[in-house]
């Protein structure tokens, strides 16, 4: 087999450009060797080919028992049975105490969090006015030095053990409830 590509003349002997527009090659496909025809004409003395049904795609074979051709209209396939099965519910093991009591939990985790929180921006703004006093107006770095520098470690480690407090008491508390499931 051979690949011609034939170009158009013009473009054999010009230069090429960024910005034109060149028209696509065209190819062709020679074969050296001769084409060989359908399949020659069977023997009828020869029994060992299957008999090849038309229609039957890639890996579909012909069925012996089936005399004629079934086929099943195309889209139109046997669906399994679909098996309903009742919705979830939310189990109502909680009562209305139980309810209750875990509601002003829940309210005050919020208060904690949010008054952590607080804590948290706080001793960002001693870090980041700690950090620039350096850069401030004399009297401005002596106030922060005498009253912001002696306050600002223990805030740092008050923050630090409620947050590791806080931290082993949700602990305890989910380990409590699956030792309750």
């Amino acid at each position: 087999m051979a690949l011609q590509i034939h170009t158009p003349s013009y473009l054999a002997n010009t230069v090429y450009h960024r910005h034109s527009l060149f028209p696509k090659p065209k190819f062709s496909i020679k074969s050296k060797k001769p084409t060989v025809d359908a399949d020659p004409t069977p023997d009828p003395t020869s029994s060992s080919k299957k008999a090849v049904v038309p229609g039957q795609g890639f890996g579909s074979s012909p069925s012996p028992s089936s005399g004629s051709n079934k086929k099943k209209p195309k889209g139109k396939r046997e669906r399994a049975s679909i098996i309903r099965r009742s919705p979830v519910e939310k189990p109502a093991f909680l009562t209305k105490e139980e309810e209750a009591k875990a509601e002003e939990q829940r309210k005050n985790e919020s208060a904690f969090l949010l008054a952590w929180l607080g804590l948290g921006g706080i001793i960002l703004v001693q870090g980041i006015v700690l950090a620039a006093s350096g850069f401030l107006p004399e009297e401005w770095d002596k106030f922060f030095v005498k009253y912001l520098y002696p306050s600002f470690t223990p805030t740092v480690i008050l923050f630090l053990a409620g947050t590791v407090a806080y931290g082993v008491l949700k602990y305890l508390e989910n380990e409590k409830l699956k030792d309750q499931k």
